[in-house]
């Protein structure tokens, strides 16, 4: 079986990028895959197996809308040059153009959504890779059951729609430390991520006398950077730290996760939380954080928008230390759902390698 994965490119430090290149690992056990990128940016950041075949459709970036036939020509090429049985299409985007290469190769095609199906960020070309999916596609990958219901109450797609979650990605063994005092965030700085949200819990946070010797890490790039590190100005126990690929040592320092996000497909920074046994206090979004917390048991849920209570759920988890050794257990025992051979296992059923 040639099992061949189509990307913008792999060289992101996105949760997009992590996981692609975990699956892509675990199915080159099994399979014969390769990887196409619609252009080259360098060598995938969380590392690929030397085993998968790697080629680029073009050596610049090519607007979708406009060169859609060019697109659609150089994937099907690369499509018959591979030999391949099935291309699974990484993220509904490039489906725009994927789903058509397929059909005209006469290939199974597999659309793997990493966002939900109600979030298109305001970019025509997601909307039109969606309705291609839905029409053409064979099947539809989500991250969560309920962007099952979604697909299927927006698009009513003739494709077979499948949840296959995100797995826990590889990490160095990290013990949780229930005594750490850091609150941290992680993720790319723009509005989706929501840390202007954060920035004015912590502000609530900071009048609470619980929150004495806790201090607030945000580990990130992106271009929201200036303006976040305006508003923290004014605020105690702020730092900011740059992107990283190897998050270990970050995680054995913290003693809460936060998440204020305002969309998210399955995000890969809480699964990586909770196998590190980190207590997780996260916006309940539409889908993601409800798949990996329960609330009340390995961390909080907390209702879109609401700061205060954003903030009391932090400020209890800082106050209660018992409570969070509690969490830290649950969390662990959690994250086994989406360990690497359970996802992979998936993957094979589904490509039937």
């Amino acid at each position: 079986m040639r099992v061949g994965f189509l990307i913008q490119h792999i060289n992101g430090l996105g949760g997009t990028e992590r996981t692609a290149c975990a699956v892509m690992n675990g199915l080159v056990e099994h399979a014969s895959v390769s990887l196409i990128e619609l252009w080259s940016q360098g060598p995938a950041a969380y590392g690929l197996d030397p085993r998968v075949q790697t080629v680029s459709l073009f050596a610049r970036h090519v607007p979708m809308l406009s060169h859609w036939g060019r697109l659609v020509w150089q994937c099907y090429r690369q499509i018959r040059a591979l030999g391949l049985d099935v291309l699974v299409v990484v993220e509904s985007t490039h489906a725009l153009y994927g789903v058509a290469a397929c059909r005209l190769a006469g290939i199974r095609c597999v659309v793997w959504e990493h966002f939900n199906c109600n979030v298109d960020m305001g970019k025509r070309k997601r909307r039109l890779g969606r309705w291609m999916a839905a029409r053409w596609a064979d099947d539809i990958v989500t991250l969560t059951s309920r962007d099952i219901s979604l697909w299927r109450n927006k698009l009513a797609p003739k494709a077979r729609l499948v949840c296959i979650p995100n797995m826990v990605p590889p990490l160095p063994p990290v013990q949780y430390d229930p005594d750490a005092r850091h609150v941290v965030a992680i993720g790319r700085l723009t509005h989706q991520k929501g840390f202007d949200r954060l920035l004015a819990v912590w502000e609530k946070i900071l009048q609470d006398r619980r929150a004495t010797g806790w201090v607030l890490q945000i580990v990130g790039s992106g271009p929201d950077l200036e303006s976040l590190q305006r508003r923290a100005a004014s605020l105690a126990h702020v730092h900011f730290l740059p992107a990283q690929t190897d998050v270990s040592a970050i995680y054995a320092r913290t003693g809460i996760l936060v998440s204020t996000s305002r969309y998210e497909g399955l995000p890969m920074v809480m699964l990586e939380a909770a196998a590190a046994g980190i207590p997780i206090v996260a916006f309940d979004c539409e889908t993601g954080p409800a798949e990996i917390i329960v609330s009340g048991q390995t961390g909080f849920l907390v209702t879109q928008d609401d700061t205060t209570d954003f903030a009391r759920a932090v400020l209890e988890l800082m106050g209660d230390r018992s409570m969070r050794v509690r969490f830290s257990g649950a969390a662990k025992a959690r994250a086994g759902l989406f360990s690497s051979c359970q996802i992979i296992e998936k993957w094979r059923h589904l490509l039937r390698v």
